[in-house]
């Protein structure tokens, strides 16, 4: 007879398989954008329908952000933002704990991308 697994075994051996803890970083942030959008959308009394009549969307596809179950594009998440009257924030930082870069050789190219200041 086999043993059986506790849930805590079986949970640490998939979070050991290569891309899944960045699968659960992603369904981490699609949960809590949905449930921003949610409780904005909830606050000004407004059901999904209304939500997105707003901003250009079908109501399917709100309900299934605010389950978590799409990341929206940053252009959508725009619509949403627009539609709600609130701002869109993205803010690429870096961490406290990140050594900073050695220097690049000056031979080697490199892409900038200055997505603004950080907030």
């Amino acid at each position: 007879m086999t043993e059986r697994s506790s849930w805590e075994e079986i949970r640490d051996r998939r979070m050991g398989e290569p891309g899944a803890k960045e699968a659960y970083h992603a369904a981490e942030l699609a949960y809590q954008l949905g449930r921003t959008v949610r409780g904005l959308r909830e606050q000004r009394g407004w059901s999904q329908t209304e939500l997105a009549a707003a901003a250009g969307m079908t109501q399917s596809a709100v309900a299934r952000f605010e389950a978590g179950g799409t990341v929206p594009s940053l252009p959508v998440l725009d619509r949403l933002a627009t539609a709600l009257d609130a701002d869109l924030i993205v803010r690429v930082a870096p961490r406290d704990h990140v050594a900073r870069p050695t220097p690049e050789p000056a031979n080697r190219k490199r892409s900038v991308v200055d997505v603004g200041p950080a907030v």
